[in-house]
């Protein structure tokens, strides 16, 4: 018991992390299953180290803390991309967006292109994806973490 009490802090920071995991691929998965985008971009920022990836660790005396999450094309104070996809946006004001069209019809963003479209005001609805893999997540929760106690035991030899 004596081992178990001083590898404690370690051994609540792995299943932390494990739990992070588990969410971020959560998260990958509904985006996957909406089919939201083509380019990887904002799935890599669901990754541990991708960029635009939220992963800050905290622990203080009482508590644990991990915030996972994105916040790829966020400026400082300013909603980035993924937030948009969740929550939905409306476009106010016609302007013109530079870039250029693949052979398959995908659009690549480019702010040095003289070519590009005119996008015009309008809305789009937010796909939720967010909110829905955090709900599956919650539900399945218990029974992850049940599994993740049970395998550091075994593991321990306890």
């Amino acid at each position: 018991m004596k081992r178990l009490h001083h590898d404690t802090p370690q051994f609540l920071k792995r299943i932390m992390y494990q739990l992070g995991e588990e969410f971020l691929n959560q998260i990958v998965e509904e985006i996957n299953r909406q089919d939201l985008i083509d380019n990887g971009g904002m799935w890599q920022s669901f990754t541990q180290g991708g960029e635009g990836n939220v992963w800050e660790f905290d622990s203080d005396r009482d508590t644990l803390t991990l915030e996972v999450g994105s916040n790829l094309g966020a400026e400082e104070g300013k909603r980035g991309y993924p937030e948009f996809v969740n929550d939905g946006y409306t476009i106010e004001k016609g302007h013109f967006v530079p870039g250029y069209f693949k052979s398959n019809g995908g659009f690549v963003y480019d702010p040095e292109a003289k070519s590009g479209f005119w996008a015009r005001p309008r809305s789009f609805i937010g796909r939720k994806y967010f909110d829905i893999a955090l709900k599956d997540f919650k539900g399945g929760m218990q029974a992850l973490l049940s599994t993740l106690l049970d395998e550091e035991v075994k593991r321990r030899g306890l």
